[in-house]
């Protein structure tokens, strides 16, 4: 399935349900480990993605990334 992702569109592999491994979506986003990656659905809801398990996509979800939080310091 062709989805967004840092701004460019991208091919992730999905099986027949619509699920993507998470990795796989990270990979062809093309980020570094120590980043983090957000899920923006249509509705405007933002969604940190877990670093491995299935998403289930929709060829309307974006996906940015941003830098890990770090507090405390």
């Amino acid at each position: 399935m062709r989805v967004f992702a840092g701004g460019r569109e991208v091919e992730v592999p999905t099986d027949s349900n619509g699920n993507a491994e998470a990795v796989d979506v990270r990979r062809a986003a093309n980020l570094p480990n120590d980043r983090t990656l957000i899920l923006q659905r249509p509705s405007g809801e933002n969604v940190i993605v877990p670093n491995r398990g299935d998403i289930k996509l929709s060829p309307y979800d974006r996906f940015m990334d941003a830098p890990r939080a770090i507090r405390g310091w």
